[in-house]
């Protein structure tokens, strides 16, 4: 349902814009967007959360009155015989056997029950109400790990897009020179060999545009799945200029501070561990004393004739019966499975102190590589802006003096390859520097910012 209404809104708002294409123009916080509400990671979590609710009322039951009401009928048609000593029966020295009960018993009752003094039960409510705390989290998690795997596509997409352009702009230089050459070639003016490596470089790039035009597809459907969409739903994504990127990169980057308190990947250790306190304690219960108090009452009929049962003056007999009272168990000795129990949950603390103190490393160095990978973007995209601006004039220096008949088919190549290749390297930077502004804000608890900006 979410899905169709996000859908109608995108579709509303393209025409209302007045463009004729059928493509929705999805900004990262829209796919973002989409993600959370479409994924079904996202929402198998959300469905956990729900368990986790109705386990706290499995709990709480447990603490509450038990009310269970039984009714029964038995048709004795074969009644038990017992032998009587003649002494009962007036005939001294003789035996009598004597049916017992009567032919048709209906029984009602109701049995209340409720738990007094049960150290476990209570123990079990707090857990169960952690537990719930445990899903959120976890729900937490899968919803930043999303939004994480859809932000580096998008990113990805738009740095392959940027490389389908220079690829582009390199074909048609390459068609031009194809053409010019072939003029020369006509005229005696350019030797065979020289066209034919041209359209092999021509030949060549196409191929490598046919690639990244797959490769583009592939990580097109790629985020369609992360968002939980349809593959087959057409999508365009807004194109990040890279000026801006540019903006971000001069101006002063900052870092958020590192405070592993942030960190939901912490915080679902610590209820964990919280987890495992409350598991131990409920072990330990299981050596107190339990009292309860009940109280029962039943309505019990006997007739030998079924008719009977349901009519005044028959020859059934009606009856009620009630008590009530208290309930003492003492564990004694059960094998020493208790104690096993309780050991196991000693190990099971233990085992997580381990995995706290591997995460806390593991983070630790995240934040710390991420920050370093961060800053050395800076230095490469630099270095790269200043290198494509080089590799541009040697591009057309070379070009012209080819055209003027002063510099050689191989230099002409060589620059234009070096051009592309300095393009092609100074996105990829753009793009690093994204990623790396990803690890960051992961890093630091921070991901979720990416929808507010």
């Amino acid at each position: 349902m979410k899905r169709l209404k996000f859908l109608l809104v995108l579709t509303i708002v393209l025409l209302s814009a007045g463009i004729a294409n059928a493509q929705q123009v999805l900004s990262l916080q829209d796919c973002l967007r989409f993600a959370l509400d479409n994924n079904q990671n996202i929402a198998i979590k959300k469905y956990e959360q729900l368990e986790g609710d109705q386990k706290v009322v499995q709990a709480r039951s447990q603490a509450l009155p038990q009310v269970n009401g039984n009714a029964n009928f038995t048709d004795n048609f074969k009644k038990q015989v017992i032998v009587l000593p003649g002494e009962f029966t007036g005939n001294p020295g003789t035996t009598t056997a004597v049916q017992m009960g009567t032919t048709y018993n209906p029984t009602a009752s109701v049995d209340v029950s409720q738990q007094l003094l049960n150290v476990g039960v209570f123990t079990a409510l707090k857990a169960a109400e952690t537990g719930r705390h445990y899903y959120t989290l976890n729900t937490q998690l899968t919803e930043e790990q999303i939004i994480n795997q859809v932000a580096q596509l998008y990113y990805q997409i738009c740095a392959a897009k940027e490389s389908i352009k220079v690829l582009n702009n390199t074909i048609r230089n390459l068609e031009k020179l194809v053409a010019s050459t072939e003029g020369q070639y006509k005229n005696g003016l350019a030797r065979k060999i020289d066209l034919q490596r041209i359209q092999v470089k021509l030949t060549n790039s196409k191929t490598q545009l046919t690639e990244k035009e797959n490769q583009l597809v592939i990580l097109g459907n790629n985020l369609k799945l992360s968002m939980g969409m349809q593959i087959s739903q057409e999508i365009a994504l807004e194109e990040i200029p890279l000026k801006d990127i540019e903006q971000n990169v001069n101006g002063n980057v900052m870092v958020a501070d590192f405070n592993l308190g942030n960190l939901t990947e912490m915080k679902i250790l610590d209820v964990q561990e919280n987890l495992y306190n409350l598991q131990k304690k409920a072990s330990q219960a299981e050596y107190y004393p339990k009292l309860s108090a009940f109280a029962n009452y039943s309505y019990n009929g006997m007739s030998n004739g079924f008719g009977d049962m349901f009519k005044n003056g028959g020859n059934d007999v009606w009856y009620a019966t009630g008590a009530f009272g208290l309930r003492l168990q003492v564990p004694i000795f059960d094998g020493f499975a208790r104690r096993s129990k309780v050991a196991m949950d000693k190990i099971a603390l233990k085992k997580l102190a381990e995995q706290k103190e591997n995460t806390q490393l593991s983070l630790n160095a995240s934040y710390n590589s991420a920050k370093l990978t961060l800053y050395n973007t800076l230095n490469t995209i630099r270095s790269q802006h200043e290198n494509v601006s080089l590799a541009e004039e040697v591009y057309q220096s070379s070009s012209q003096n080819y055209n003027l008949g002063i510099a050689s088919l191989t230099d002409l190549l060589d620059a234009e390859n070096s051009f592309e290749d300095a393009q092609n390297a100074y996105t990829q930077a753009l793009l690093n520097y994204k990623l790396a502004e990803l690890e960051t804000l992961k890093a630091t608890g921070n991901i979720k910012s990416l929808l507010n900006n």
